[in-house]
C-alpha cells in the first residue's frame, strides 16, 4: 500500500478520462469563462489531458511518448493571455467533473489532487503571458501524496472499532523480547499510522524512539484510537528497562 501511486488510487485512465469527459463535454462549452479557450479543441482533447494527468500522478508515460511531454504542454499556454477568473474556474469545474466521475474523495487523494491541479493551473496562468518566457526544457511534474499524507495511514472516522493488541504473556524468567512481546503490541493500523515517521515493526526503529513511545502510551496520546490496556504499557516498560532485547 505505501507504493500505492495517485494514479492507481484514482483508478487509472479510466477514470481519469471518465471525469475529463464531464468536464470538456458538459462543463466546457456552456461556462463563458472557459468556454471560449478550448472552442476549438480536437476531439482526442479530453483523452490526452488524462494522460496528461496519469502521467504526472505516476501512470504510464502515455503523454510523453506520444506528444512530447512537458514542451508539448507548455506550447499549448504560451501567448494564450490566460486570466485569474479562468484559472479558478477551471479548477472549479475539473473539481467538480471528479466528483460526478467517482474518483476517491477521501482526504488525502482529494489534498494531492487539488493541490496538483492549483499549482499546474497557477504555472500555466504565468506561462500564458505576454511578457513571460518560461523554460521550454523542464521534465516532466511528477506529483505524489501530500505531507505523507496518505489513505492508509490514519484510521477512518467510518472504520469499525478496533481492539488493543493483547499482550503476550512474560512467563517466570523469560526476557522481555521485541519479537515475542512488543511488536505484536502493535497493530497493522498503529505501523501504518506512523509510517511517515519510523516503523513501529522495526527493532531498530522501536529501539531509538523507544523513549518517546513508553511516554506516549503511558499518557494515552498513543495509539490514536485509545489508550493501551495497562498490561501491554507494562510490557513495553519492561522491555525498555531490561536492555530491550531483539
Amino acid at each position: 500500500m505505501s507504493e500505492t501511486t495517485l494514479y492507481e488510487w484514482a483508478g487509472g485512465l479510466p477514470a481519469l478520462t471518465r471525469m475529463t469527459t464531464i468536464f470538456y463535454q458538459k462543463y466546457v462549452p456552456a461556462d463563458e469563462l472557459v468556454g471560449p479557450l478550448f472552442a476549438h479543441m480536437a476531439e482526442d482533447h479530453p483523452r490526452r489531458v488524462a494522460e496528461w494527468l496519469g502521467e504526472v500522478f505516476g501512470g504510464p508515460k502515455a503523454y510523453s511518448e506520444q506528444y512530447g511531454g512537458y514542451s508539448r504542454m507548455l506550447s499549448q499556454h504560451v501567448g494564450k493571455h490566460l486570466t485569474e477568473p479562468q484559472r479558478a474556474r477551471w479548477v472549479q469545474l475539473l473539481c467538480r467533473s471528479a466528483d460526478e466521475a467517482g474518483l476517491p474523495a477521501d482526504p488525502e487523494f482529494r489534498a494531492a489532487f487539488v493541490a496538483y491541479l492549483e499549482w499546474g493551473s497557477r504555472l500555466a496562468l504565468e506561462n500564458s503571458q505576454a511578457d513571460a518566457h518560461p523554460p521550454a526544457s523542464m521534465p516532466m511534474p511528477h506529483w505524489w501524496w501530500v505531507c505523507d499524507a496518505t489513505p492508509w495511514s490514519r484510521r477512518s472516522a467510518f472504520a469499525p472499532a478496533e481492539k488493543p493488541a493483547e499482550a503476550v504473556a512474560v512467563e517466570d524468567g523469560e526476557t522481555v523480547s521485541f519479537a515475542k512481546h512488543v511488536k505484536p503490541l502493535f497493530r497493522e493500523m498503529d505501523r501504518r499510522s506512523m509510517l511517515s515517521a519510523f516503523d513501529l515493526w522495526s527493532y531498530d526503529d522501536v529501539v531509538r524512539h523507544a523513549e518517546a513511545i513508553l511516554h506516549q502510551v503511558s499518557q494515552g496520546s498513543m495509539p490514536c484510537d485509545g489508550a493501551w490496556p495497562a498490561e501491554n504499557v507494562a510490557t513495553f516498560r519492561r522491555w525498555t528497562t531490561t536492555g530491550m532485547a531483539p
